[in-house]
Protein backbone atom coordinates (compact mmCIF):
# COMPACT_ATOMS: atom_id res chain seq x y z
CA UNK A 1 0.00 0.00 0.00
CA UNK A 2 1.22 2.78 -1.30
CA UNK A 3 2.28 6.27 0.99
CA UNK A 4 4.86 8.47 -0.03
CA UNK A 5 6.03 11.70 0.92
CA UNK A 6 7.58 13.98 -1.54
CA UNK A 7 9.57 17.49 0.14
CA UNK A 8 8.77 20.09 -2.42
CA UNK A 9 10.08 23.19 -0.24
CA UNK A 10 12.13 22.77 2.31
CA UNK A 11 13.64 26.81 2.83
CA UNK A 12 12.57 29.15 5.33
CA UNK A 13 11.00 32.33 4.34
CA UNK A 14 13.22 33.03 1.70
CA UNK A 15 13.62 30.61 -1.42
CA UNK A 16 17.18 29.91 -1.98
CA UNK A 17 18.80 28.75 -5.33
CA UNK A 18 18.67 24.91 -3.99
CA UNK A 19 15.57 25.12 -1.91
CA UNK A 20 11.71 26.27 -2.05
CA UNK A 21 9.52 27.33 0.31
CA UNK A 22 7.27 25.41 2.33
CA UNK A 23 5.85 22.01 0.30
CA UNK A 24 4.95 18.77 0.73
CA UNK A 25 2.93 15.97 -1.35
CA UNK A 26 1.77 13.36 0.19
CA UNK A 27 0.52 10.27 -1.99
CA UNK A 28 -1.76 7.54 -0.37
CA UNK A 29 -2.85 5.14 -2.72
CA UNK A 30 -3.10 6.80 -6.00
CA UNK A 31 -4.89 10.10 -3.38
CA UNK A 32 -2.36 13.26 -3.65
CA UNK A 33 -2.31 15.82 -0.94
CA UNK A 34 -0.89 19.11 -0.69
CA UNK A 35 0.48 20.40 2.49
CA UNK A 36 0.98 23.64 2.06
CA UNK A 37 2.24 25.79 -1.03
CA UNK A 38 4.94 28.04 -0.99
CA UNK A 39 6.92 30.09 -4.04
CA UNK A 40 7.58 27.55 -7.03
CA UNK A 41 5.28 24.68 -5.63
CA UNK A 42 4.23 24.15 -9.40
CA UNK A 43 7.33 23.79 -10.73
CA UNK A 44 8.89 21.56 -8.15
CA UNK A 45 5.55 19.31 -8.73
CA UNK A 46 7.41 19.16 -12.39
CA UNK A 47 10.50 18.87 -10.89
CA UNK A 48 10.00 15.72 -8.97
CA UNK A 49 7.49 14.35 -11.39
CA UNK A 50 4.61 14.02 -8.56
CA UNK A 51 1.39 14.37 -10.78
CA UNK A 52 -0.75 17.41 -10.37
CA UNK A 53 -3.90 15.69 -9.35
CA UNK A 54 -4.39 17.27 -6.25
CA UNK A 55 -8.47 17.54 -4.98
CA UNK A 56 -6.95 18.38 -1.90
CA UNK A 57 -4.98 21.04 -0.01
CA UNK A 58 -4.23 21.73 3.62
CA UNK A 59 -2.63 24.81 4.84
CA UNK A 60 -1.03 25.21 8.22
CA UNK A 61 -1.02 29.13 8.22
CA UNK A 62 -1.07 32.31 6.14
CA UNK A 63 2.31 33.15 6.10
CA UNK A 64 4.12 33.99 2.20
CA UNK A 65 6.06 31.01 2.35
CA UNK A 66 3.21 28.78 3.08
CA UNK A 67 0.93 30.34 0.50
CA UNK A 68 2.50 32.32 -2.02
CA UNK A 69 2.51 29.36 -4.52
CA UNK A 70 -1.30 28.93 -4.75
CA UNK A 71 -2.11 31.45 -7.29
CA UNK A 72 0.78 30.30 -9.80
CA UNK A 73 -0.40 26.83 -9.23
CA UNK A 74 -4.06 27.20 -9.66
CA UNK A 75 -4.07 29.22 -13.06
CA UNK A 76 -1.69 26.48 -14.82
CA UNK A 77 -4.73 23.93 -13.18
CA UNK A 78 -6.73 26.47 -15.35
CA UNK A 79 -4.06 26.25 -18.58
CA UNK A 80 -4.29 22.13 -18.20
CA UNK A 81 -8.48 22.50 -18.75
CA UNK A 82 -9.03 21.24 -14.95
CA UNK A 83 -12.52 21.07 -14.16
CA UNK A 84 -12.53 19.05 -11.25
CA UNK A 85 -12.91 20.63 -7.72
CA UNK A 86 -9.94 21.85 -5.57
CA UNK A 87 -10.92 22.17 -1.66
CA UNK A 88 -8.36 24.15 0.53
CA UNK A 89 -8.11 23.68 3.93
CA UNK A 90 -7.44 26.21 6.49
CA UNK A 91 -7.72 27.78 9.76
CA UNK A 92 -10.37 29.52 11.31
CA UNK A 93 -10.69 33.01 10.17
CA UNK A 94 -8.99 32.56 7.02
CA UNK A 95 -11.48 32.40 3.81
CA UNK A 96 -11.33 35.87 3.18
CA UNK A 97 -7.63 36.15 2.69
CA UNK A 98 -7.42 32.73 0.75
CA UNK A 99 -9.99 34.05 -1.63
CA UNK A 100 -8.16 37.71 -1.89
CA UNK A 101 -5.07 35.88 -2.69
CA UNK A 102 -6.24 33.58 -5.40
CA UNK A 103 -8.12 36.75 -7.18
CA UNK A 104 -5.35 39.32 -6.24
CA UNK A 105 -4.44 39.16 -10.01
CA UNK A 106 -7.76 39.49 -11.15
CA UNK A 107 -8.19 35.59 -12.28
CA UNK A 108 -11.07 33.77 -12.23
CA UNK A 109 -10.69 29.96 -11.82
CA UNK A 110 -12.77 27.50 -14.90
CA UNK A 111 -13.11 25.23 -11.83
CA UNK A 112 -15.06 25.28 -8.57
CA UNK A 113 -12.73 25.89 -5.70
CA UNK A 114 -14.07 25.58 -1.98
CA UNK A 115 -12.50 26.90 0.87
CA UNK A 116 -12.74 24.79 3.99
CA UNK A 117 -11.89 26.33 7.64
CA UNK A 118 -11.31 23.69 9.77
CA UNK A 119 -10.19 23.95 13.41
CA UNK A 120 -7.66 22.35 15.46
CA UNK A 121 -9.37 18.95 16.87
CA UNK A 122 -11.29 18.59 14.72
CA UNK A 123 -11.26 16.66 11.04
CA UNK A 124 -10.69 18.01 8.06
CA UNK A 125 -10.95 14.67 5.51
CA UNK A 126 -12.84 11.82 6.37
CA UNK A 127 -11.39 8.95 3.69
CA UNK A 128 -11.59 5.55 2.99
CA UNK A 129 -10.07 3.81 5.86
CA UNK A 130 -8.18 7.58 7.16
CA UNK A 131 -8.49 10.95 8.31
CA UNK A 132 -6.80 13.82 8.50
CA UNK A 133 -7.31 15.71 11.43
CA UNK A 134 -5.79 19.04 12.45
CA UNK A 135 -4.49 20.05 15.84
CA UNK A 136 -2.77 22.74 17.58
CA UNK A 137 0.63 24.16 16.92
CA UNK A 138 1.66 27.78 18.33
CA UNK A 139 3.14 30.31 16.02
CA UNK A 140 3.02 34.00 15.85
CA UNK A 141 0.26 34.23 13.88
CA UNK A 142 -2.91 31.32 13.91
CA UNK A 143 -1.56 28.01 12.73
CA UNK A 144 -2.31 24.69 12.80
CA UNK A 145 -0.75 21.23 11.93
CA UNK A 146 -2.29 17.80 10.40
CA UNK A 147 -1.95 14.34 10.95
CA UNK A 148 -2.82 11.58 8.09
CA UNK A 149 -3.93 8.99 10.21
CA UNK A 150 -5.42 5.40 8.70
CA UNK A 151 -7.43 2.72 10.02
CA UNK A 152 -6.13 -0.85 11.20
CA UNK A 153 -5.27 -2.98 8.59
CA UNK A 154 -6.44 -6.22 7.97
CA UNK A 155 -3.95 -9.15 8.97
CA UNK A 156 -1.80 -11.03 6.68
CA UNK A 157 -2.95 -13.77 4.44
CA UNK A 158 -0.83 -16.81 5.54
CA UNK A 159 -0.73 -18.37 1.82
CA UNK A 160 1.63 -20.90 3.41
CA UNK A 161 -0.18 -22.08 6.05
CA UNK A 162 -3.57 -21.99 4.16
CA UNK A 163 -1.70 -23.97 1.02
CA UNK A 164 0.59 -26.43 2.69
CA UNK A 165 -1.28 -27.01 6.47
CA UNK A 166 -4.74 -26.80 5.66
CA UNK A 167 -5.07 -27.68 1.92
CA UNK A 168 -6.91 -24.65 0.83
CA UNK A 169 -7.02 -24.70 -2.90
CA UNK A 170 -5.94 -21.39 -4.59
CA UNK A 171 -8.95 -19.20 -5.95
CA UNK A 172 -11.57 -17.15 -4.06
CA UNK A 173 -11.94 -18.49 -1.02
CA UNK A 174 -8.06 -16.77 -0.46
CA UNK A 175 -10.00 -13.20 -0.83
CA UNK A 176 -13.23 -14.10 0.88
CA UNK A 177 -10.96 -15.59 4.05
CA UNK A 178 -8.96 -12.32 3.84
CA UNK A 179 -12.35 -10.01 4.19
CA UNK A 180 -13.35 -11.83 6.67
CA UNK A 181 -15.95 -14.57 5.44
CA UNK A 182 -16.28 -18.26 6.61
CA UNK A 183 -15.26 -20.36 3.91
CA UNK A 184 -16.71 -23.97 3.31
CA UNK A 185 -14.44 -26.24 0.89
CA UNK A 186 -15.88 -28.92 -1.50
CA UNK A 187 -14.74 -31.71 1.25
CA UNK A 188 -17.20 -30.03 3.45
CA UNK A 189 -14.65 -28.42 5.90
CA UNK A 190 -15.40 -24.96 7.59
CA UNK A 191 -12.66 -22.76 7.19
CA UNK A 192 -12.64 -19.54 9.73
CA UNK A 193 -10.56 -16.54 8.62
CA UNK A 194 -8.70 -16.40 12.10
CA UNK A 195 -6.79 -19.75 11.18
CA UNK A 196 -5.30 -18.19 7.99
CA UNK A 197 -5.47 -14.27 9.03
CA UNK A 198 -3.02 -12.88 11.09
CA UNK A 199 -3.83 -10.44 13.64
CA UNK A 200 -4.80 -6.74 12.55
CA UNK A 201 -2.03 -4.15 11.51
CA UNK A 202 -1.75 -0.91 13.19
CA UNK A 203 -2.48 2.04 10.14
CA UNK A 204 0.18 3.99 9.57
CA UNK A 205 0.48 7.94 10.56
CA UNK A 206 2.17 11.05 9.10
CA UNK A 207 2.25 14.37 11.21
CA UNK A 208 2.83 17.68 9.68
CA UNK A 209 3.34 20.75 11.96
CA UNK A 210 4.18 23.67 9.92
CA UNK A 211 5.96 26.20 11.69
CA UNK A 212 5.49 25.92 15.49
CA UNK A 213 7.26 26.07 18.56
CA UNK A 214 7.37 22.46 20.04
CA UNK A 215 4.39 21.76 21.71
CA UNK A 216 2.20 19.28 23.25
CA UNK A 217 -0.47 18.20 20.63
CA UNK A 218 2.02 17.37 18.74
CA UNK A 219 2.07 14.51 20.50
CA UNK A 220 -0.90 13.79 21.59
CA UNK A 221 -2.39 13.69 18.04
CA UNK A 222 -0.96 10.31 16.73
CA UNK A 223 0.50 7.42 18.81
CA UNK A 224 4.74 6.87 17.63
CA UNK A 225 3.86 8.13 13.81
CA UNK A 226 5.73 6.61 11.15
CA UNK A 227 6.75 9.92 10.10
CA UNK A 228 6.99 13.13 12.10
CA UNK A 229 7.80 16.39 9.74
CA UNK A 230 8.19 19.20 12.31
CA UNK A 231 9.36 22.43 10.43
CA UNK A 232 11.59 24.22 13.07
Amino acid sequence: MTLRTTFLGTSGAVPTTRRAPSAVMVNREGERFLFDCGEGTQRQMMRFNTGFDVEHVLLTHLHGDHILGLPGLLQTWDFQDRTGALAIHAPPGSRRQIRDLIGAGGHDTGFPVRIHEVAPGNVAIDGDAFEIRAFETEHRTTSQGYALIEDDRKGRFMREKAEEELDIPPGPAYGKLHEGETVELDDGRVIEPEQVVGDPRPGRSLVYTGDTRPVESTVEVADEPDLLIHDA
